[in-house]
């Protein structure tokens, strides 16, 4: 009907019904959102109460088709409609009354529910959102948190793993300076030493960025600070009082004191012209201002320690040269005391060699010719010369090696042929009435100083001469060799006049001694132990009056 064309304008769908419940009118909205239906029977069916404002007696079997028609007032509603593609549509639905006609509105307002369902989604997912997104801003944090500290701990780290590798100051100074230079981005770090009333440069991160001993000044407030062991942030012009040096606009120094204890040691002095936040790097640099201060505390004590090891060193060094040269003192004493003994020694077989030449020579210098027994004679006399002479040779060989001062240096050795050399060159002092008893076991080569050893031997085997020669009886003197637990065991046992017992804590004391003056010099069994000693090896003695005693000197078969 044209003269309800207007309602094509409407954007929702518009159906109009004559009193007698017929369709006469549905504008486009209608037709784009339900089937053309010619009859109000079949379109009522696809209709479903959601919501009705009107109160009837019996709706059970009424449609919300059904209740506008019959409604005498105006009405609304809300319902669903189901299409032919079996969807759910809602519908608000007002009615009202024109002249003859009832004009029902169909709004759908499937959108407004389903707005409000996506806006309540859209609300807890807002909710949701926002916790996720509070949660991720604290867990950043907290990453970037702990990749701060992973990388504070790696500075830290290598720091004390320089300070664990080294004791070298300027090592340790190298390696934390530029970590901190690193670290805060500078152009500019060094450390300097306090001195007296001032500050001076002793190791910079670039060598040529400042110079070595420059003193520095700074002003009261920041002394004050840095007195009170803080950490001075400032922007400045110069890098300290006394420079003559400007820098940039901008730029930061950062002054990071170093004490031990409550004893400031320097300062670490640096420049950045990036941005920086004390509070962020403030834990940072104090740990590391207590690792240097404690490496340098520990460095200059043990650069202290070097310098009396190497003046210990020293002084040791010369107590060896000392104690060797006193070691060959008494050598050349005991040498001393030997020539009268070796001289008659060489005199016997000397004076045979010229009786045996002065009657070789008469023979040879006769007329007559050499007869038969004449030549046995001086093949005798030649026989006899020939042992002299040998007997000489091993003398002279025996106190040759005896006396030579440079064999210090170990070597193997076989002992029981050392002990036999010892007892050709005393020869003399044992004399006749004194028996010589080997007790010498196999013995494997032994690494010592054959030199020196020797001397021990002697000392001690000259002093069994001289007890058994005092007690003015016929002695005898065993020696003994054996090994036991991989150690040389050496005694040798006189039956002399003995060690009193008040004495015999003394004997190895320096300048000991019972010989009359000019006999002994009192060093004798002191270096005897000393060598001794100086074989990781120990010398010990059992003593009686008018028993004898034996001697026992011990030292290992390789050192």
């Amino acid at each position: 009907m044209e003269r309800f064309d207007f309602f094509n304008n409407y954007s929702d769908a518009v159906c109009i019904f004559s009193d007698d419940n017929k369709i006469v009118f549905k504008n486009k909205s209608f037709l784009s959102s339900f089937s053309d239906y010619s009859s109000v029977d079949r379109f009522k069916k696809h209709f479903n109460f959601n919501l009705c404002l009107l109160s009837l007696d019996d709706i059970n079997n009424m449609t919300p088709i059904d209740m506008l028609l019959q409604s005498k007032e105006n009405f609304h509603t809300i319902c669903t409609y189901q299409n032919l593609d079996e969807e759910y549509i809602y519908y608000y639905i007002y009615t009202f009354k024109y002249q003859n006609y009832r004009v029902a509105i169909f709004k759908d307002v499937t959108s407004v529910d389903k707005i409000e369902s996506i806006e309540k989604k859209y609300s807890q997912l807002q909710f949701l959102y926002n916790e996720v997104k509070e949660s991720t801003e604290k867990f950043a944090k907290m990453q970037e948190h702990a990749q701060t500290q992973v990388l504070k701990m790696g500075i830290i780290n290598r720091i004390s793993l320089v300070i664990r590798e080294t004791n070298d100051i300027e090592t340790i100074l190298s390696s934390t300076l530029t970590e901190i230079h690193n670290l805060l981005g500078s152009f500019k770090t060094y450390f300097s030493m306090k001195e007296k009333t001032y500050f001076k440069i002793k190791y910079s991160v670039l060598e040529n960025d400042v110079e070595q001993d420059t003193i520095t000044e700074y002003e009261d407030d920041v002394l004050k600070q840095i007195k009170n062991k803080n950490i001075v942030v400032s922007s400045c012009l110069k890098e300290f009082l006394n420079s003559e040096i400007l820098l940039n606009k901008g730029t930061k120094r950062i002054i990071i004191p170093v004490y031990n204890k409550n004893k400031l040691l320097g300062i670490i002095v640096t420049f950045t012209r990036q941005k920086f936040q004390l509070e962020d790097n403030q834990q940072i640099l104090q740990s590391i201002s207590v690792q240097l201060a404690s490496s340098i505390v520990q460095a200059g004590l043990i650069q202290q320690l070097n310098k009396k090891n190497k003046k210990l060193e020293k002084t040791l060094n010369e107590l060896k040269d000392t104690q060797m040269q006193l070691i060959n003192s008494e050598k050349m004493a005991s040498i001393g005391q030997l020539v009268s003994g070796v001289a008659h020694e060489i005199n016997t077989p000397l004076a045979s060699i010229s009786s045996n030449n002065a009657l070789i020579n008469k023979i040879l210098s006769s007329k007559e010719s050499i007869s038969q027994n004449q030549l046995d004679v001086l093949k005798d006399l030649n026989s006899i010369d020939i042992e002299a002479a040998n007997r000489i040779s091993n003398i002279v060989k025996s106190l040759k090696r005896f006396v030579r001062l440079d064999e210090a240096e170990f070597q193997e050795a076989d002992i029981n042929s050392e002990l036999d050399l010892t007892l050709k060159l005393i020869a003399h002092e044992i004399k006749n009435n004194i028996k010589i008893e080997k007790n010498y076991s196999k013995l494997p080569p032994v690494l010592c100083s054959v030199n020196m050893l020797n001397q021990v031997f002697m000392n001690i085997l000259v002093n069994a001469c001289h007890s058994i020669q005092d007690s003015k009886h016929n002695g005898i003197i065993s020696i003994t060799t054996t090994v036991e637990n991989n150690n040389l065991i050496v005694k040798i046992k006189d039956n002399g006049v003995g060690i009193p017992a008040d004495i015999q804590n003394k004997i190895f004391n320096v300048g000991f001694t019972t010989k009359k003056i000019g006999i002994g010099t009192g060093l004798g069994l002191s270096i005897s132990k000393k060598i001794i000693e100086l074989h990781k090896g120990s010398i010990s003695f059992v003593s009686k009056s008018n028993e004898g005693t034996e001697f026992t000197v011990c030292i290992p078969i390789s050192n």
